[in-house]
């Protein structure tokens, strides 16, 4: 009878530090699973800041192309209004007429 208790006590040994290696195990997971969320997480801001910037750039190239676009277009629209204007007068003078 003593025996079967001493098996009994040494099992119930054996189960807590089973539990206690398995807990262990599961916080080193969990730290883990923290360490590589956090990691992740700065990656994600890094990229996001740098695409910002990016797109920033970007946007303001493109400002940029525009207002010379916008310029050269006004350069365009002078010149065309010029042109007809000298051909208003060339029609509206008589001189384009045949004798």
């Amino acid at each position: 009878m003593n025996r079967v208790l001493e098996v009994e006590r040494d099992a119930a040994v054996a189960i807590r530090a089973a539990q206690s290696d398995a807990d262990a195990v599961l916080q080193a997971a969990r730290e883990t699973r923290r360490q590589i969320l956090d990691r992740a997480r700065d990656r994600a801001s890094r990229l996001h800041v740098r695409a910002q910037a990016r797109l920033a750039d970007t946007l303001s190239q493109l400002d940029a192309q525009a207002q010379t676009a916008g310029a050269n277009r006004e350069s365009l629209e002078s010149i065309a209004q010029r042109a007809i204007e000298q051909l208003a007068r060339r029609l509206a003078s008589r001189d384009h007429e045949p004798p």
